[in-house]
Formats: C-alpha cells, sequence, structure tokens
C-alpha cells in the first residue's frame, strides 16, 4: 500500500486534478493522474494533492512533484522532509522551463521519471513518456474532410536556440502568402501582440488591451478551440511542430490528437521521432527543402496513399510501441518507483 501526495499549484489544487468533469480541462489532460489516482487506490493506498494531505493530517508514503519546483524541495515538505520518497516527473522541455534540466536540482529526488533519451539511464532516471488515451481505432472518414490543413497552437515567443514557435509562425505565413484557401489556423493568442525582453518589458503583456492593439494580423485565423477533435477531423493534415527540435524523445501528446481525430501530422520535434513513432504515421518536415516542395507532396496524395497512413498509425497505437505512450503504461512506471 502506498499513500501518494502529487505536489501542485492553482487550478489543479483541493484534489481538483482528479476531477475528470472540470471545465477547465476539456481535452482530458489530467486523465493519467485521474488513473493513477484509481490505479493506487485499487492497491489499498491513497492519492491526493499535497494540500489536502497537509489540511487532513494525512502523511503520504511518497510525494510526486511535476515538474521541478523552484523552492529547494525539503523546505518545501517541511515535516515531511527525510520521511517520504521523492520523484520527479520531468514534464516541460528547456525551452518552457530551463530550470527542469539543470542535474544538479535531481539530485533533491530518489527517482527522475523522464521522456528525454539521454537522461534515461533506468537507475536514478526511468523513462516515461508523456502519456495519452490510446484510441481504440483511427477514423477514416475523408469525406468528412472539407479542409486541408490546419495549425491548432497557442502563440508564444521564446528565445531559445531550436525553438520551434517561430518555425510554426512561418508556415502560417507561407500559406496565407501562397495558399490561403488550404490553410486554417487555431488558438489563442494570435490576436495578440507578445512582448518580449527584459522584464520590464514583459510585463506590459498584462495590459490587454494594449496586446489587442498592437496585434498582428493573421488573415488565417480562425479563433480559439474549445475541442480539439472536431477541428481535426475536418483536415487532412496538421502542422504538428513541438515546442523544441533538439530533445530526444520528447514527444508530446500534440501527435496523439492528431492521430485521434484522422488526422494526418506534418511533423517535426524530437530529432529521434522515427525511433518511437514509425515513420510511415506521418509526414516528416525534415524530409522537406521547403514549403512548396511539403505543400505538392501533400496535395498530390491518393486517397490510398493518405489511408495507408491511417492504416500505419492504427497500427501503431495498437502496438507495444504506442503502448509505451499509454496512460496505463505511465501509471505502471510511476507505482513501480513508489514504495
Amino acid at each position: 500500500m502506498t499513500n501518494l501526495a502529487i505536489w501542485v499549484g492553482k487550478p489543479y489544487d483541493n484534489d481538483t486534478l482528479f476531477d475528470s468533469s472540470s471545465p477547465i480541462d476539456p481535452d482530458k489532460r489530467w486523465a493519467p493522474f485521474q488513473q493513477l489516482r484509481h490505479d493506487i487506490e485499487l492497491k489499498g493506498g491513497t492519492c491526493h494533492t499535497q494540500d489536502v494531505c497537509l489540511r487532513d493530517g494525512l502523511n503520504p508514503d511518497a510525494v510526486l512533484f511535476l515538474d521541478m519546483p523552484v523552492v529547494p524541495v525539503d523546505k518545501l515538505l517541511g515535516k515531511w522532509g527525510g520521511k517520504v520518497r521523492k520523484v520527479l516527473f520531468l514534464q516541460e522541455p528547456a525551452v518552457i522551463m530551463p530550470r527542469n534540466w539543470e542535474k544538479s536540482r535531481h539530485l533533491q529526488f530518489d527517482k527522475v521519471l523522464t521522456w528525454n533519451d539521454d537522461l534515461v539511464d533506468n537507475a536514478r532516471y526511468v523513462k516515461a513518456n508523456c502519456p495519452y488515451p490510446v484510441p481504440s481505432s483511427i477514423p477514416r472518414n475523408l469525406e468528412q474532410k472539407d479542409r486541408f490543413c490546419v495549425i491548432i497552437a497557442g502563440h508564444h515567443k521564446f528565445n531559445y536556440p531550436f525553438e520551434l514557435y517561430t518555425k510554426r509562425e512561418e508556415v502560417i505565413r507561407w500559406f496565407e502568402a501562397n495558399h490561403p484557401e488550404d490553410f486554417d489556423l487555431y488558438g489563442r493568442g494570435w490576436d495578440q501582440y507578445v512582448f518580449q525582453g527584459i522584464k520590464p518589458i514583459r510585463a506590459l503583456n498584462r495590459i490587454k488591451i494594449l496586446k489587442k492593439m498592437l496585434a498582428p494580423s493573421f488573415p488565417s485565423y480562425r479563433g480559439p478551440v474549445e475541442k480539439k477533435y472536431p477541428v481535426l477531423a475536418r483536415h487532412k493534415f496538421c502542422v504538428c511542430y513541438e515546442n523544441s527540435s533538439d530533445m530526444p524523445g520528447y514527444i508530446t501528446e500534440k501527435i496523439f490528437d492528431i492521430f485521434a481525430a484522422g488526422c494526418v501530422p506534418v511533423y517535426w520535434g524530437a530529432p529521434n521521432i522515427a525511433a518511437h513513432v514509425p515513420a510511415d504515421c506521418y509526414v516528416d518536415k525534415r524530409r522537406f527543402s521547403g514549403y512548396e516542395e511539403l505543400y505538392a507532396h501533400l496535395k498530390r496524395m491518393t486517397d490510398a496513399e493518405y489511408l495507408g497512413y491511417l492504416n500505419a498509425i492504427e497500427a501503431f497505437v495498437k502496438s507495444e510501441k504506442g503502448y509505451e505512450f499509454s496512460i496505463p503504461k505511465f501509471c505502471e512506471t510511476v507505482i513501480k518507483e513508489l514504495p
């Protein structure tokens, strides 16, 4: 039996992380932690967010941190320090959370779960992919696909050598200039300006009216989406760029959301993507010299070739390799590293 506390901040505290009906999680990103709680309870243990444990006087056997906290771990743990097993799950890449990858910080933990293939040694560092709900089948209704290509992503800017945010904007501008009829842009923030630079300048991002006034124009922008699936299901292709291109094993929910909707990804991200996801499941952006060549490839793809991708995707998600990204596999991995 294990009693686990998961260390979270707002809005996930007060056990909200485990609420499958929460309106602030429309794409069910918290499902892995809800399943983890269920599996632990089946074994006779308990699982709560840390604030509930502290409030109710519950003493966990282990604490799971989701990404590297700013404050030293033992200081956060207080009276639990030295009495609990400390496990870290590294989710965000360096482009978003640089402190995640400062190895000296990892020494605070008994185990580090990570998707980063370069770190995994099966001692301190244990392989744990970003988990996703495995679809039972892949839809193949080509008649439903009345749109050609789409991006669903937030508008962000980061100063990082291998970031792909600027590459997303690059492909958006290419389509708008060359084939606007074949492209749609969805997501949050594209109708707002993003201030960059020193901290006082970045603070201007809090002034919403100023961000709106200075916002660039994206003619392909269709607005935010409440759920990705209906939008993806209408499109043949989705540009799927991860947040960075330098992290081996960094394969997020983006590509699996696209798979589940019966859409084919145009992928750029993990440099070793083919070691984890078969190459016939996606169009590899790196194979093409430019967007004109990529576009021509997508346009001349026959229905039979397109269905070949969907067949390969379904075979993958039902395979042992696909299982490595599943929620049950994630839960197995976490529970194995608990007391």
